[in-house]
Protein backbone atom coordinates (compact mmCIF):
# COMPACT_ATOMS: atom_id res chain seq x y z
CA UNK A 1 0.00 0.00 0.00
CA UNK A 2 1.35 3.38 -1.03
CA UNK A 3 2.15 5.87 1.69
CA UNK A 4 -0.51 8.29 0.32
CA UNK A 5 -3.16 5.55 0.47
CA UNK A 6 -2.23 4.79 4.07
CA UNK A 7 -2.59 8.46 5.01
CA UNK A 8 -6.04 8.62 3.36
CA UNK A 9 -7.16 5.41 5.06
CA UNK A 10 -5.98 6.66 8.47
CA UNK A 11 -7.76 9.99 7.94
CA UNK A 12 -11.02 8.26 6.98
CA UNK A 13 -10.91 5.91 9.97
CA UNK A 14 -9.93 8.52 12.54
CA UNK A 15 -11.83 11.53 11.24
CA UNK A 16 -14.52 10.76 8.67
CA UNK A 17 -16.06 7.64 10.29
CA UNK A 18 -16.49 9.22 13.77
CA UNK A 19 -18.08 12.34 12.29
CA UNK A 20 -20.45 10.23 10.18
CA UNK A 21 -21.34 8.08 13.20
CA UNK A 22 -22.17 11.17 15.28
CA UNK A 23 -24.30 12.62 12.47
CA UNK A 24 -26.20 9.34 12.10
CA UNK A 25 -26.85 9.14 15.86
CA UNK A 26 -28.06 12.77 15.91
CA UNK A 27 -30.35 12.11 12.94
CA UNK A 28 -31.85 9.00 14.52
CA UNK A 29 -32.32 10.80 17.85
CA UNK A 30 -33.96 13.80 16.20
CA UNK A 31 -36.30 11.62 14.17
CA UNK A 32 -37.28 9.57 17.23
CA UNK A 33 -36.87 12.20 19.96
CA UNK A 34 -40.50 12.06 21.12
CA UNK A 35 -40.41 8.28 21.38
CA UNK A 36 -37.06 8.28 23.18
CA UNK A 37 -38.19 11.02 25.59
CA UNK A 38 -41.40 9.11 26.28
CA UNK A 39 -39.57 5.86 27.04
CA UNK A 40 -36.93 7.55 29.23
CA UNK A 41 -39.51 9.65 31.11
CA UNK A 42 -41.65 6.61 31.85
CA UNK A 43 -38.66 4.64 33.12
CA UNK A 44 -37.30 7.45 35.30
CA UNK A 45 -40.67 8.30 36.84
CA UNK A 46 -41.43 4.66 37.59
CA UNK A 47 -38.10 4.39 39.41
CA UNK A 48 -38.86 7.59 41.34
CA UNK A 49 -42.26 6.41 42.64
CA UNK A 50 -41.00 5.21 46.07
CA UNK A 51 -39.28 8.56 46.75
CA UNK A 52 -42.27 10.60 45.59
CA UNK A 53 -44.67 8.59 47.74
CA UNK A 54 -42.39 8.78 50.75
CA UNK A 55 -42.55 12.60 50.66
CA UNK A 56 -46.37 12.65 50.79
CA UNK A 57 -47.34 9.17 52.01
CA UNK A 58 -49.19 10.27 55.15
CA UNK A 59 -51.18 12.89 53.25
CA UNK A 60 -52.06 10.47 50.44
CA UNK A 61 -53.27 7.86 52.91
CA UNK A 62 -55.50 10.43 54.58
CA UNK A 63 -56.75 11.88 51.29
CA UNK A 64 -57.60 8.61 49.57
CA UNK A 65 -59.17 7.10 52.68
CA UNK A 66 -62.24 9.01 51.50
CA UNK A 67 -62.49 6.53 48.63
CA UNK A 68 -63.09 3.66 51.06
CA UNK A 69 -65.97 5.61 52.61
CA UNK A 70 -67.30 6.37 49.16
CA UNK A 71 -67.11 2.71 48.18
CA UNK A 72 -69.00 1.61 51.29
CA UNK A 73 -71.78 4.14 50.67
CA UNK A 74 -72.15 3.10 47.03
CA UNK A 75 -72.02 -0.60 47.90
CA UNK A 76 -69.88 -1.48 44.87
CA UNK A 77 -66.37 -1.15 43.42
CA UNK A 78 -65.39 2.36 42.36
CA UNK A 79 -64.91 3.56 38.83
CA UNK A 80 -61.93 5.93 38.95
CA UNK A 81 -60.27 8.23 36.43
CA UNK A 82 -56.69 9.24 37.26
CA UNK A 83 -55.33 12.26 35.39
CA UNK A 84 -51.60 12.04 34.70
CA UNK A 85 -51.45 8.56 36.15
CA UNK A 86 -47.80 8.08 35.23
CA UNK A 87 -46.74 4.57 36.24
CA UNK A 88 -49.33 4.16 38.99
CA UNK A 89 -47.83 5.85 42.05
CA UNK A 90 -51.26 6.17 43.66
CA UNK A 91 -52.45 2.61 43.10
CA UNK A 92 -51.41 1.42 46.56
CA UNK A 93 -53.85 3.90 48.12
CA UNK A 94 -56.95 2.90 46.12
CA UNK A 95 -59.57 0.38 47.28
CA UNK A 96 -58.83 -3.04 45.79
CA UNK A 97 -60.97 -4.16 42.84
CA UNK A 98 -61.46 -0.57 41.69
CA UNK A 99 -61.59 -0.04 37.93
CA UNK A 100 -59.09 2.69 37.03
CA UNK A 101 -58.88 4.55 33.74
CA UNK A 102 -55.42 6.10 33.44
CA UNK A 103 -55.27 9.29 31.39
CA UNK A 104 -51.77 10.32 30.31
CA UNK A 105 -50.17 11.77 27.16
CA UNK A 106 -47.23 9.35 27.45
CA UNK A 107 -48.24 5.97 26.07
CA UNK A 108 -45.02 4.34 27.33
CA UNK A 109 -46.40 4.24 30.87
CA UNK A 110 -48.82 1.52 29.77
CA UNK A 111 -46.57 -1.43 30.66
CA UNK A 112 -45.73 -0.04 34.09
CA UNK A 113 -49.41 0.60 34.78
CA UNK A 114 -50.29 -3.00 34.02
CA UNK A 115 -47.50 -4.25 36.27
CA UNK A 116 -48.33 -1.97 39.20
CA UNK A 117 -52.08 -2.55 38.95
CA UNK A 118 -51.61 -6.31 39.41
CA UNK A 119 -49.59 -5.69 42.58
CA UNK A 120 -52.49 -3.73 44.05
CA UNK A 121 -55.49 -5.75 42.89
CA UNK A 122 -56.83 -3.17 40.45
CA UNK A 123 -58.26 -3.36 36.96
CA UNK A 124 -56.80 -0.67 34.67
CA UNK A 125 -57.13 0.61 31.16
CA UNK A 126 -55.04 3.29 29.48
CA UNK A 127 -56.32 6.36 27.65
CA UNK A 128 -53.89 8.65 25.87
CA UNK A 129 -54.94 12.26 26.35
CA UNK A 130 -54.76 15.54 28.22
CA UNK A 131 -56.59 16.96 31.24
CA UNK A 132 -57.82 20.02 29.34
CA UNK A 133 -59.61 17.95 26.69
CA UNK A 134 -60.54 14.39 27.65
CA UNK A 135 -61.55 13.18 24.22
CA UNK A 136 -63.44 9.91 24.25
CA UNK A 137 -64.57 10.26 27.87
CA UNK A 138 -68.35 10.57 28.20
CA UNK A 139 -70.16 12.88 30.61
CA UNK A 140 -71.11 11.61 34.10
CA UNK A 141 -68.90 8.51 33.88
CA UNK A 142 -66.75 8.25 37.01
CA UNK A 143 -67.36 7.97 40.75
CA UNK A 144 -64.00 9.60 41.44
CA UNK A 145 -61.34 11.57 39.58
CA UNK A 146 -57.84 11.78 41.05
CA UNK A 147 -54.90 14.03 40.29
CA UNK A 148 -51.56 14.33 42.14
CA UNK A 149 -48.66 16.59 41.15
CA UNK A 150 -50.12 17.10 37.68
CA UNK A 151 -52.04 20.39 37.56
CA UNK A 152 -48.72 22.23 37.85
CA UNK A 153 -47.99 21.18 34.25
CA UNK A 154 -51.33 21.68 32.49
CA UNK A 155 -51.78 24.68 30.23
CA UNK A 156 -55.12 25.61 31.76
CA UNK A 157 -56.15 24.57 35.25
CA UNK A 158 -59.59 26.10 34.64
CA UNK A 159 -60.28 23.98 31.55
CA UNK A 160 -58.94 20.88 33.30
CA UNK A 161 -61.32 21.38 36.22
CA UNK A 162 -64.22 21.94 33.82
CA UNK A 163 -63.43 18.56 32.29
CA UNK A 164 -63.21 16.94 35.73
CA UNK A 165 -66.71 18.14 36.55
CA UNK A 166 -68.01 17.01 33.16
CA UNK A 167 -66.82 13.40 33.53
CA UNK A 168 -67.76 13.00 37.21
CA UNK A 169 -71.10 11.47 38.09
CA UNK A 170 -73.45 13.64 40.17
CA UNK A 171 -72.13 13.45 43.71
CA UNK A 172 -68.79 12.18 42.43
CA UNK A 173 -65.57 13.35 44.07
CA UNK A 174 -62.35 14.93 42.82
CA UNK A 175 -59.30 14.02 44.93
CA UNK A 176 -56.24 16.21 44.38
CA UNK A 177 -52.79 16.82 45.85
CA UNK A 178 -50.52 19.48 44.34
CA UNK A 179 -47.54 21.67 45.13
CA UNK A 180 -48.52 25.34 45.10
CA UNK A 181 -47.21 28.87 45.42
CA UNK A 182 -45.95 29.85 48.87
CA UNK A 183 -47.44 32.66 50.93
CA UNK A 184 -46.98 36.17 49.61
CA UNK A 185 -43.88 38.06 50.75
CA UNK A 186 -42.27 34.85 52.01
CA UNK A 187 -38.68 33.98 51.10
CA UNK A 188 -39.93 30.77 49.45
CA UNK A 189 -42.28 32.75 47.19
CA UNK A 190 -39.35 35.00 46.21
CA UNK A 191 -37.30 32.01 45.08
CA UNK A 192 -40.31 30.42 43.38
CA UNK A 193 -40.77 33.51 41.22
CA UNK A 194 -37.04 33.67 40.54
CA UNK A 195 -36.68 30.01 39.56
CA UNK A 196 -40.01 29.40 37.82
CA UNK A 197 -38.88 30.23 34.22
CA UNK A 198 -35.94 27.83 34.46
CA UNK A 199 -37.93 25.21 36.41
CA UNK A 200 -40.68 25.29 33.78
CA UNK A 201 -38.23 24.54 30.96
CA UNK A 202 -36.34 21.89 32.89
CA UNK A 203 -39.37 19.94 34.15
CA UNK A 204 -41.75 19.65 31.21
CA UNK A 205 -43.85 22.75 31.79
CA UNK A 206 -44.18 22.35 35.57
CA UNK A 207 -44.76 25.68 37.31
CA UNK A 208 -44.06 26.34 40.98
CA UNK A 209 -46.13 29.53 41.28
CA UNK A 210 -49.62 28.17 40.61
CA UNK A 211 -52.33 28.67 43.23
CA UNK A 212 -54.13 25.43 42.48
CA UNK A 213 -56.11 25.29 45.73
CA UNK A 214 -57.72 28.63 44.94
CA UNK A 215 -58.45 27.47 41.39
CA UNK A 216 -60.35 24.44 42.72
CA UNK A 217 -62.30 26.64 45.15
CA UNK A 218 -63.42 28.86 42.24
CA UNK A 219 -64.29 25.99 39.89
CA UNK A 220 -67.94 25.69 40.91
CA UNK A 221 -68.03 22.36 42.73
CA UNK A 222 -70.95 21.84 45.11
CA UNK A 223 -68.53 21.40 48.02
CA UNK A 224 -64.76 21.88 48.28
CA UNK A 225 -62.31 21.11 51.06
CA UNK A 226 -58.69 22.27 50.71
CA UNK A 227 -55.95 21.53 53.26
CA UNK A 228 -52.49 23.16 52.99
CA UNK A 229 -49.40 21.28 54.19
CA UNK A 230 -45.64 21.06 53.63
CA UNK A 231 -44.26 18.14 51.65
CA UNK A 232 -41.15 16.32 52.83
CA UNK A 233 -39.12 16.77 49.65
CA UNK A 234 -35.44 16.85 50.66
CA UNK A 235 -33.42 19.86 49.49
CA UNK A 236 -36.15 21.08 47.08
CA UNK A 237 -37.80 23.67 49.32
CA UNK A 238 -39.56 25.49 46.45
CA UNK A 239 -42.05 22.61 46.05
CA UNK A 240 -42.67 21.98 49.75
CA UNK A 241 -45.75 24.25 49.97
CA UNK A 242 -48.58 21.91 48.98
CA UNK A 243 -52.29 21.40 49.29
CA UNK A 244 -54.69 18.49 49.07
CA UNK A 245 -58.42 18.25 49.09
CA UNK A 246 -61.70 16.77 47.92
CA UNK A 247 -64.22 18.55 45.74
CA UNK A 248 -67.72 17.12 45.28
CA UNK A 249 -69.76 17.63 42.12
Amino acid sequence: MAESDLIVKTFVIRRVFPVCAVLIVLYVFKKNSKRINGIVSAYVLNRAVPSLNKATKGQKQKLFSGMWDQQRKLGRDLKILEIGAGSGANFQFYPSNSVVTCLDPNEYFHGYLEENSKKNGLSVNFLKGFAEKMEGVEDNTFDAVTCTLVLCTVRSVEKSLDEVQRVLKPGGKFYFLEHVAAERKSITKFFQRLLNPVWRRAFGGCQIIKETGNEVRKAGFAETQVTPFNGAFPFVFVVRPMCMGIATK
